[in-house]
């Protein structure tokens, strides 16, 4: 019996390290993009199709199953396909899925289509952990008319919500843009072509009914061209690039109406002569006008 308090502890020390090894269960996600549907910029929603995997080296899932995951910024999921074997259980994803899109970069923009998932309660940090499976990746049938879908990334995180609880987040970003020589000759070249129209009217300085219709008319122009390409975007609160280059075109036209005004006038009461002058102040007056606009509102708006 002397030696039966040195028999507890020896078992106490043996049973400690099994104690400590103890901890959350480690899963690998993959997520692979099948297809993108409908993109709604409006909202900041989109269709995707994927397939999701969950894969565990240690885990038997047909036993215990997969932990139950929520896809955190998914609306009206459908799932399909499901496959269960001992360590990997894979299912197809269907639904529409919403992010915050940033245009302030429009016609240029890049618009990031989000996944989002967690495993859900109770299985927070102490008892699941997520890894990136190198499996995540995406399809070549993954397509968007008028886009190209660059590189995917992935990535995994710690979500912790204001009672303390903490949850491993894995995220999949598929990412589009447009060809910028394609949006520039679409969107940006035609205000352009319109407003050389209106300088036009530098180089007939005295034909002033002309010089009014040159100048008018491409305002008109640019206007319904604005209102016409903002259609395709929400309200925002800030100025996109094209915003930036319509103000600039805005400032410049109205330039160029304020100097046929002018010009009329002078030539009535002073003569050709004070005329040409007003013409010529008014053209070099553009580029101060280009330059002055550009510095605030490329560089700090």
């Amino acid at each position: 019996m002397k030696y039966f308090p040195i028999l507890i502890f020896l078992v106490m020390i043996i049973s400690i390290p099994s104690v400590f090894a103890e901890g959350p269960e480690i899963y690998d996600v993959a997520i692979s993009l099948i297809g993108i549907g409908e993109i709604n910029k409006q909202i900041g929603s989109y269709e995707l199709d994927f397939w999701y995997s969950i894969f565990s080296e240690d885990k038997n899932l047909l036993e215990d199953g997969p932990p139950p995951v929520d896809f955190m910024n998914g609306r009206d999921e459908t799932f399909s396909s499901e496959y269960l074997a001992s360590n990997i259980f894979e299912q197809r994803v269907r639904g529409v899925f919403v992010s915050d899109m940033d245009f302030k970069d429009f016609p240029f923009e890049k618009i990031i289509l989000k996944v989002e998932l967690e495993p859900m309660t109770p299985y927070d940090t102490d008892n699941v952990i997520f890894r990136i499976d190198p499996a995540s990746g995406i399809d070549s049938s993954a397509t968007v008319p008028g886009w190209s879908v660059t590189e995917p990334t992935f990535s995994v995180g710690t979500k912790i919500y204001g009672n303390g609880e903490e949850y491993s987040r894995y995220t999949a970003e598929y990412t589009i843009e447009r060809s910028f020589i394609g949006t520039f000759l679409k969107i940006i070249f035609p205000v352009l072509i319109v407003l050389s129209i209106s300088f036009l009217a530098y180089i007939i300085p005295e034909h002033f009914d002309v010089s009014a219709a040159l100048t008018l008319l491409p305002l008109l122009a640019v206007v319904f061209l604005h209102i016409d390409t903002l259609d395709q975007l929400p309200v925002l609160g800030y100025l996109t690039i094209f915003d930036k280059i319509l103000l600039i075109s805005y400032a410049l036209i109205a330039n160029n109406i304020i100097c046929t005004s002018r010009e009329v006038r002078s030539f009535v009461y002073y003569g050709a002569e004070q005329s040409r002058q007003v013409n010529k102040f008014h053209l070099i007056l553009s580029p101060i006008i280009i330059i002055s606009l550009s510095i605030p509102l490329f560089l700090f708006l």
